[in-house]
């Protein structure tokens, strides 16, 4: 039994969570287990910072660049750069950071970047299969004039050297509990899954298809003449003012759309609650279905046989695998597909990953389950386009994770903190989603302070510090309580003043 909250993105449970109360208890016995071995395990692995170094940047897209490029090659000073030229735009005292990851195409690509602090907009300058142009304290990409590009050069020059600095005993712990049980053997989705979604044009296997197509036509699945509204539009050749030549309608133009308008509208508001009579009725009509035709499971089988080779299903099959075969052959068809969003606003690939954390957590999968669940907070999903201003109707379910007995505070930092050498298949957090769920926590205190006792760190490398204040930055925004908006934000100010000059010089601290 499950009520709907109102505005909820996903259907929740009498237990106003995501997850059933049966559900919730599973996972609470194995996150028990989980702490019980991480407090007499000793900590078999030292983390070190992400590589960074002070730095200033360069740019120069007019005069004499290939000159310029030729003295970066010969390792002249950043004061003599500046002199010998003045056009050069140059931002100084930056932190420069070094990353190394793969990206779609399987290539290595080396990327510098200085964190976007204050004013300062950030730059970046990447190198694909370690083929990195440097010389001395320049770092530096040289681009020279084609049919496709203009000349230009941008460089980093490295005030000192870039190095990984060891992280405290204390986060280093935050780091192994996140892996502890943030299972980093595990992965949501099967090698060589395949990729669905709305751009993709999903077909799904012939037996399959067919029996979807039987249950809906036994079920009589209402339909509407979507062609309807082709035919209006198409009135807007007759009947639309022409801007260009600045046509107005007639009175009995007008009338007729508008008559034509209300019509579809009524049709398809009366075939909207139709559907939805429908579908609250859908499964137990289907339960009805099976007990009446005895060929009904045989052919749910035989479908599930050709489904489970090709990878190729939807959510439809799935939900009646998971009813009628295994929740587990539903968890593993769902697991070799991966939802792409086909733009800001859809949000089938959350819909999907929740689907796949729910049945995680009836089957006690909890390896699939916390990744899953993570994405869904993080809101890490590929789709073509993610504006901020679709994000907002997107909830963290962080209370999810807090009625489990985690130790949220240390995995939400533990996920936080960037680090050099993270175990293989590490959970990296997205500082901006993890401000705003902290903001929805009901235990929020002890996570306040233990940020900003790591701003104040002089112990805790540079870069992670910045994360840090990000981060309770990004948290205090999305508070509701002004006043506590107000407290927290002359606390920000104490701790900040205690990072290096360099940085703390950098940041904005006039309130929003």
């Amino acid at each position: 039994m499950f009520s709907h909250a109102q505005n909820s993105e996903f259907k929740v449970y009498n237990n106003g969570l995501i997850y059933s109360e049966n559900a919730v208890g599973k996972l609470k016995h194995i996150v028990d287990s989980l702490n019980l071995k991480f407090k007499v395990c000793e900590i078999d692995k030292k983390f070190h910072s992400r590589l960074q170094a002070k730095a200033h940047y360069v740019a120069l897209d007019k005069g004499k660049m290939s000159a310029a490029k030729n003295d970066i090659g010969a390792n002249i000073s950043f004061e003599d750069f500046r002199k010998k030229y003045p056009k050069a735009v140059c931002d100084e005292n930056l932190l420069l950071t070094r990353a190394v990851y793969t990206d779609y195409d399987g290539k290595e690509i080396t990327e510098f970047n200085d964190l976007e602090i204050g004013k300062n907009s950030g730059h970046s300058i990447a190198f694909r299969d370690a083929k990195i142009q440097q010389s001395g304290n320049w770092i530096y990409a040289y681009q020279t004039k084609s049919e496709d590009a203009s000349e230009s050069l941008e460089a980093f020059y490295l005030t000192e050297k870039l190095q990984s600095k060891p992280l405290p005993l204390k986060y280093s712990r935050m780091i192994q509990y996140a892996d502890c049980l943030v299972d980093t053997t595990a992965q949501v989705f099967m090698d060589n899954v395949k990729q669905t979604g709305r751009r993709f044009y999903d077909t799904i296997p012939n037996k399959a298809d067919a029996f979807n197509a039987y249950v809906e036509n036994v079920l009589k699945r209402p339909v509407f003449d979507f062609a309807k509204f082709d035919i209006l539009l198409g009135m807007d050749t007759i009947n639309f003012e022409d801007p260009a030549k600045k046509v107005k309608l007639t009175k009995k133009q007008r009338a007729a759309r508008e008559t034509k308008e209300k019509k579809v509208a009524e049709e398809f508001s009366a075939f909207e609650e139709t559907s939805k009579r429908w579908e609250s009725t859908r499964l137990f009509r289907i339960d009805s279905l099976k007990q009446a035709n005895a060929d009904f499971m045989p052919m749910l089988k035989e479908a599930y046989d050709e489904i489970y080779v090709s990878h190729a299903s939807n959510d439809n099959f799935e939900e009646l695998v998971g009813i009628y075969i295994s929740a587990e052959s539903a968890l593993e068809l769902k697991r070799n597909r991966r939802v792409i969003g086909g733009c800001s606003m859809d949000n089938s690939p959350r819909l999907h990953a929740f689907k796949i954390a729910l049945l995680s957590a009836e089957t006690t999968k909890w390896e699939i389950f916390l990744r899953a669940h993570l994405d869904i907070m993080n809101d890490r999903f590929d789709r073509v386009s993610d504006g901020s201003w679709a994000v907002g109707a997107r909830e963290t379910y962080i209370k999810e994770l807090e009625v489990l007995d985690i130790n949220v505070a240390d995995l939400i930092l533990g996920i936080s903190l960037r680090i050099e050498n993270p175990s293989q298949n590490h959970y990296f957090g997205s500082i901006n989603r993890i401000g705003r769920a902290l903001a929805e926590s009901h235990n929020n205190i002890q996570i306040e302070t233990s940020i900003l006792d790591m701003i104040a760190d002089d112990e805790l490398d540079d870069l992670n510090r910045v994360m840090m204040y990000f981060l309770f930055d990004n948290y205090n925004y999305h508070l509701k309580d002004r006043n506590r908006k107000e407290q927290n934000f002359e606390k920000i100010k104490i701790a900040v003043s205690k990072m290096p000059a360099y940085v703390y010089s950098k940041i904005d601290l006039s309130k929003n």
